[in-house]
């Protein structure tokens, strides 16, 4: 006489079946849904390690060639790689060493890349939030130096970040226009949030606001501008 067994797959638990479900979903969301640093970085997708180097040489590349010529501009002997800590900065040698270290970082990115237009817009957006911010703080210091307030540090806060922030949407509202004239794609906005994760693009702002402590920031300004074209180089 034979015996027959069956065997059965046991009940699966209703917490097992749940987590099931929300591991499928999160398979499907795109790589800016599940990554943090994608939507600050602008990457819709893994960058190659490839083009994260050609990105920072480019940036790195860009930001030396300037600040070389400023330093010799300021009879810096460039023989010495500290001096770069003792460049003086204005806003012309701001936009310079921003401008070719995001052109740099943009035609390290455009090599061997089919993300073409996007790195070329991330990297207008850069240079926009790098110089028009620094145009906006600027004649604002001025007027407070020039005014009783000056010696009022809340109130040179205060100022300097109102016009920061409204620098910073009026660097999204050009960009938007250069990128997109015909208005064929939704334009970029530019939150609370948002200025908050791309302050460092306008830590020239800062630099040139005359704030105990903060105007220091002036020495690692180069540093700064190599990251801002990297980004702008490795967006996708």
């Amino acid at each position: 006489m034979s015996t027959q067994i069956t065997i059965t797959n046991p009940p699966q638990k209703p917490f097992n079946s749940f987590k099931s479900i929300i591991n499928a979903k999160k398979k499907h969301l795109t790589y800016a849904q599940t990554t943090k640093r994608s939507y600050r970085n602008h990457t819709t997708e893994p960058v190659e390690p490839h083009t994260k180097i050609k990105s920072f040489l480019g940036a790195a590349g860009g930001v030396g060639i300037s600040t070389a010529l400023i330093a010799r501009k300021q009879k810096l002997p460039l023989k010495n790689p500290l001096n770069i800590f003792k460049l003086k900065y204005g806003i012309p040698e701001m936009m310079a060493i921003s401008g070719l270290g995001i052109i740099g970082g943009v035609l390290g990115g455009l090599i061997g890349s089919k993300k073409k237009k996007e790195k070329i817009d991330e990297g207008v957006f850069q240079f926009m939030n790098a110089t028009v911010p620094l145009l906006a703080v600027h004649p604002v210091t001025k007027i407070i130096d020039n005014s009783k307030y000056k010696n009022n540090l809340p109130l040179r806060v205060g100022a300097i970040l109102a016009a920061l922030l409204a620098g910073m949407k009026l660097a999204a509202a050009i960009s938007n226009k250069i990128n997109d004239p015909n208005d064929k794609v939704p334009d970029r906005k530019l939150t609370l949030i948002d200025s908050v994760a791309n302050i460092d693009d306008a830590v020239g702002a800062f630099a040139v606001a005359k704030i105990p402590v903060i105007s220091q920031l002036e020495k690692i300004l180069p540093f700064i501008f190599v990251w801002c074209g990297y980004r702008a180089g490795q967006s996708n």
